[in-house]
């Protein structure tokens, strides 16, 4: 409530002819300094408690680090006999070169054969400019939205405008990273076209020619592996992704009192058992595997592939703020540390961590315990990890 001015004239404003009454003219008088009290305390009333910029608040930090991520799959299969191994396209294409004929012998990580990558490079090309064009639409947004928060704190613009640029940042950050799974996933195509021996062994057929057009999933090259046992399990949609052959793996047998064999990924299917949706994965075995057995169970830690260059967030050091999912940083000014408010861009996470794609910097110090009660601008201790 706020009184612009109250104004009295004597002996001009008339109730029926007559000047206003004297008792009505003290009641006034009485009644003004108590509602300029009441205004007062209504329009100067902190809207929200928290922490004044006095107060100092004790949180526990963590400095951002880039590093390599590298996940594992656990699973269970069973030990059988390797008799073959059977090289797959993962796509279709056209074979541009062969590397090995009948009867020669190769090493695990040998490239055998390459499909026609121009395709999948000009697709690699056109998603790198997709990515260029996404983030230039998101910074735009970005400043349009900050524009917005200025003059919706001056009053001179409609609370529906600030939302609408709020949904023009939410928009352009879903395109920006969905451009970054194009990205990823023309990568992929294009690593796909060149396919490497997963094991050691003799090649026993060679079922195609330069030129010759192939489809996903059809037998290329047939390998007769020198190990002996392999280990046949079955991987989730949700993991396949995270592995490939030629990657590491341990076995580990139940019947063996937990002993520990090394392998590696010999070869990963490429559509799922219609029954229950899983995908089958077979591991050559690598070391002495004398007391195995085929037949016998036991479980395979499927190492997932390398990441570089990784900048993970700890999940909970994320709070809501106005409907939007923030963290703190640390800054330090000429007298004292302060807390300063991050939007960070988030990917797929990691476990209990999330990937960052943008909002915060190797380096930062961001706020895992105690920003619950933090504020922009808030002043803070650091409290060291138990």
């Amino acid at each position: 409530m706020t009184i612009r001015s109250i104004m009295f004239r004597r002996d001009t404003r008339r109730i029926r002819g007559n000047t206003w009454p004297a008792y009505l003219r003290s009641s006034l008088l009485i009644a003004l300094p108590l509602a300029l009290v009441a205004c007062s305390e209504d329009e100067f009333a902190p809207a929200t408690e928290g922490p004044t910029a006095a107060q100092v608040v004790d949180v526990t930090v963590q400095e951002l680090k880039t590093q390599v991520w590298q996940g594992s799959i656990r699973t269970f299969g069973v030990v059988e006999a390797q008799e073959e191994v059977n090289i797959a396209a993962e796509l279709s294409g056209t074979v541009e070169a062969v590397h090995v004929n009948e009867g020669d012998e190769v090493k695990a990580g040998q490239l055998l054969l390459e499909l026609d990558s121009q395709k999948q490079g000009l697709a690699l090309q056109q998603a790198g400019q997709q990515i260029n064009g996404a983030r230039a639409a998101l910074d735009e947004a970005r400043l349009k939205l900050q524009r917005r928060r200025n003059l919706s704190e001056q009053k001179t613009i409609s609370k529906e405008v600030l939302d609408n640029a709020l949904l023009a940042v939410d928009t352009a950050t879903a395109t920006y990273q969905q451009a970054l799974v194009s990205q990823q996933l023309a990568e992929r195509e294009l690593a796909d076209t060149r396919l490497y021996s997963p094991t050691a062994g003799l090649v026993d057929k060679q079922a195609v020619e330069v030129g010759e057009a192939v489809t996903a999933g059809a037998s290329l090259i047939t390998l007769q592996a020198t190990q002996g046992l392999r280990v046949h399990t079955w991987v989730s949609e949700t993991d396949i992704h995270h592995i490939v052959a030629g990657g590491e793996a341990r076995i580990i047998a139940a019947g063996l009192a937990g002993r520990e064999f090394q392998a590696s990924i010999e070869w990963v299917g490429v559509s799922a058992d219609p029954d229950t949706g899983n995908f089958p994965v077979k591991l050559t075995l690598t070391n002495q595997t004398d007391a195995l057995r085929p037949g016998m169970t036991a479980t395979a830690v499927l190492e997932g592939i390398n990441i570089p260059n990784v900048l993970l967030l700890p999940e909970s050091a994320l709070v809501d703020r106005n409907r939007r999912r923030v963290v703190f940083i640390v800054e330090e000014d000429a007298q004292h540390s302060v807390a300063r408010l991050r939007e960070p861009m988030l990917a797929a996470g990691f476990g209990q961590r999330l990937h960052i794609l943008d909002g915060v910097a190797p380096g930062d110090l961001v706020v895992i315990s105690g920003q619950e009660r933090l504020l922009d601008g808030t002043t803070v201790g650091i409290r060291s990890e138990d």
